[in-house]
């Protein structure tokens, strides 16, 4: 009788490739020369077969140097797309629209992924959630350190403070768009806009916190923070009114700043949890930073400029999607 001699390592990818789906990660940007390279690294480090994933890198007209940086990247699990002049979102659609895969995964340019973010991603979408989200730990420098929030212990269903759908760790089924429509053009916060669609037309969201994505995002001063947590907050907000009619919070809906949260943070426990939470991580990445500097610029500028966006949303009569302001700029560098 002929013994029958296997390649181990031909017949696990078979195996491998019969029961888990092809993905395509798709990454809109501009001028990101210095952070492109690390993002594609880490998205070529997956603990997922190489002949299932797929990345496209859609350039939106750099002037930097990241086309050149990406092209020496190219091969068959690597295409670039460039399109001077598109948006983020018309580049993510490009993408999406030039890709294969069966579930599309979207993140960003400064974003450094764990080597198992694809398989995370899978494993819930094979549970039979439509969206999947993540955290990201907002790193970079000691002012944008001060963003990130204390981790839930447990996966959530609501979009909340620190744990939301955000297109920078994110994935679905190619077949959900045919559902839900395409994503809108807005100058920010199309991923907001998009997630709150999810949530209304009754699609299962979740948001696992061990999923999370590193940004390497410098703010570079209090005054930079304040700007962009002030924008940001603003702009969720005008989407949510735009969307819902109202800021809402509570079971089923996106919920923005419930009133136990805000009172956590005057009393400094959200901060001093999540100093310790990030530290570590913060020294990792060469980011040093004390308690009470740490504090003293989440109040200051962080939380400030995010309650005094939302506050001024409140307010606001009359809410449209065109009002919504661009906290990435499109035309300069990270």
């Amino acid at each position: 009788m002929q013994t029958q001699v296997f390649d181990a390592a031909t017949d696990f990818s078979r195996r491998y490739s019969a029961r888990d789906p092809s993905v395509s990660v798709i990454v809109s940007h501009i001028n990101s020369a210095r952070t492109i390279a690390s993002c594609l690294n880490h998205l070529l480090s997956q603990e997922y077969p190489r002949e299932l994933l797929q990345i496209v890198v859609v350039d939106g007209g750099s002037s930097d140097g990241s086309i050149e940086i990406v092209k020496k990247f190219e091969s068959d699990s690597v295409k670039i797309i460039v399109l001077p002049g598109s948006s983020e979102s018309q580049g993510q659609m490009a993408g999406i629209t030039a890709s294969n895969g069966d579930i599309i995964m979207l993140t960003n340019s400064d974003i450094y992924v764990p080597s198992n973010w694809v398989k995370s991603h899978v494993a819930w979408l094979d549970k039979g959630f439509d969206v999947i989200g993540g955290k990201v730990f907002w790193g970079g420098d000691e002012y944008s350190l001060t963003w990130n929030m204390p981790k839930p212990k447990l996966p959530q269903f609501v979009q909340q403070q620190g744990l939301g759908l955000g297109f920078s760790n994110c994935s679905f089924r190619r077949s959900l768009l045919s559902s839900t429509g395409e994503f809108r053009n807005l100058k920010s916060q199309h991923d907001t806009e998009f997630a709150f669609r999810i949530v209304r037309s009754g699609k299962k969201m979740v948001l696992d916190p061990d999923i999370e994505v590193y940004h390497d995002h410098p703010l570079n001063s209090c005054q930079a923070s304040f700007k962009r947590s002030f924008q940001y907050a603003f702009n969720h907000a005008l989407v949510m009114k735009s969307t819902y009619g109202r800021i809402v919070t509570g079971s089923g809906t996106p919920a923005m700043l419930p009133i136990g949260s805000l009172i956590r943070e005057w009393l400094l426990i959200n901060g001093i949890r999540a100093y310790r939470e990030s530290i570590q991580r913060a020294g990792e990445n060469g980011i040093r930073i004390g308690l009470s500097k740490f504090l003293l610029i989440r109040i200051l500028s962080t939380k400030l400029g995010q309650w005094l966006g939302v506050f001024l949303a409140i307010v606001k009569r009359e809410v449209s999607l065109s009002e919504i302001a661009n906290t990435h700029s499109r035309s300069k560098t990270n």
